[in-house]
């Protein structure tokens, strides 16, 4: 309207005087010198700087040699041609401003162009960045000590949650996590572990990233307080309980397995979980050098599980020593049980608990039995042949839930747990 009218308003100065190509000249020289990241004005003073190269001055230039000998006798077609140019030459000036000396990437300078030039290219940005999640996987594993599986889980999580809360222009809040878990079609379990994953990158941020804690120190992690309905008619029914074998069972498995053409490896592995109550990795893991003596009892090392309880001493029990030494002597890699590869992880276990699922199937095992059956099937036999539950859980890698025993107890002898271990009895054709 001011073009139109020619009338003139203290918001907008449409005067183009030589006064006024003067200012401008002087506020783009303070701009550029205001945006540099001078340390002092030592530093600032002793530089070789040229304000006159950077992109402002230059476009201030071009504007005044277009603009500054055409006086206020133009068209009105020329006047808002002038003023569109102006307007252009203030978005440079505004976008060298906010970009120069800063840490961010070309693409991120390109955007905050792109705003300037219309404030609707703005999108909402989860604070669940590329980056962040990068350092948060870092800390996880480096400082936290958790198992890499884990951790790219969780990352993988948080990279949808991150896709999915910019795909839909939402903020990172309660009510935006509430709706986002509405559309994943996945367990009730399944949608906790991703609040967990959430929680866990929270809390961290919070702790270790600034801007981040800047951004939110005084906001509620919205990974809390979630409800999610109770299928009462389900609960406690243990449809989905695992089982444990019984010795019947494992008497079974074992001839079936033997019986299998090129499932030796399973066969000694069936055989091995029954006498020990180990985990499928845990066994997979075994090397020759874990065979080892304690109190003149030979013993599996165990050393690296889910908890610290795991690291134990299992005493070999007397029916597997033959086909511990068996295995020991045919080792081609150091390991007892031979796999065929390991995943990225470092897992050996996978295809041979495929092998097993696939054996167990045949058999008409359901769901509720799988490998770790056998580490039930152990607790349940020593159980019931009267061990006590503080030997049972040294055996097989549990913390008993006391302090008096888990920390200030050096545990139970080589010899207790080899005779308590000794119960274990299957019918076996070995």
């Amino acid at each position: 309207m001011n073009i139109v009218t020619s009338t003139q308003t203290d918001e907008l100065d449409l005067t183009f005087s030589q006064e006024k190509f003067q200012h401008i000249e002087i506020e783009t020289f303070d701009l550029i010198s205001n945006a540099q990241k001078w340390k002092s004005p030592k530093e600032a003073f002793e530089s070789d700087f040229d304000p006159c190269g950077e992109r402002p001055y230059l476009e201030f230039e071009t504007f005044k040699e277009k603009w500054s000998e055409r006086g206020e006798g133009i068209s009105l077609e020329q006047k808002i041609e002038r003023f569109n140019d102006f307007i252009r030459l203030n978005k440079v000036m505004h976008n060298y401003l906010i970009t120069v000396g800063q840490p961010i990437s070309i693409e991120s300078i390109d955007e905050v162009k792109s705003i300037l030039d219309s404030p609707k290219n703005y999108k909402i940005k989860s604070p669940i960045t590329t980056n962040r999640i990068t350092s948060f996987e870092a800390y996880q594993v480096k400082t936290k000590g958790i198992i890499q599986k884990t951790v790219d889980t969780q990352a993988n999580r948080l990279k949808l949650m991150n896709a999915w809360l910019e795909a839909e222009q939402r903020d990172l809040n309660q009510e935006s996590i509430a709706s986002y878990l509405d559309t994943l079609n996945l367990s009730i379990k399944t949608k906790k572990q991703y609040l967990f994953a959430g929680s866990s990158f929270w809390k961290w941020a919070i702790k270790h990233d600034e801007n981040f804690k800047k951004l939110h120190r005084d906001q509620q992690s919205p990974f809390e307080k979630h409800d999610f309905p109770v299928n009462r008619s389900k609960r406690g029914d243990g449809s989905t309980d695992r089982k444990a074998f019984t010795p019947e069972d494992v008497t079974r498995l074992h001839e079936a397995a033997k019986a299998t053409k090129n499932r030796e490896t399973l066969t000694d592995l069936i055989l091995l979980g029954s006498h020990t109550g180990a985990r499928i990795e845990e066994l997979c893991q075994l090397q020759t050098q874990d065979v080892v003596t304690e109190e003149g009892v030979q013993c599996f090392y165990f050393y690296d599980g889910k908890t610290a309880a795991s690291e134990r001493h299992t005493p070999i029990h007397p029916a597997i020593k033959e086909t511990v030494e068996r295995l020991i002597r045919n080792s081609k890699d150091g390991f007892l049980i031979s796999s065929p590869a390991g995943n990225k992880y470092g897992n050996r276990s996978d295809a041979l608990s495929k092998q097993f699922g696939r054996l167990k199937t045949t058999l008409e095992y359901n769901s509720q039995y799988v490998f770790h059956s056998f580490r039930k099937t152990v607790i349940t036999q020593l159980q019931r042949a009267d061990v006590p539950g503080i030997l049972i859980a040294s055996i097989v890698g549990h913390e008993t839930g006391t302090i008096t025993f888990d920390v200030y107890s050096a545990g139970p002898s080589p010899k207790q747990k080899y005779d308590a271990i000794s119960k274990l009895k299957y019918k076996l054709k070995l």
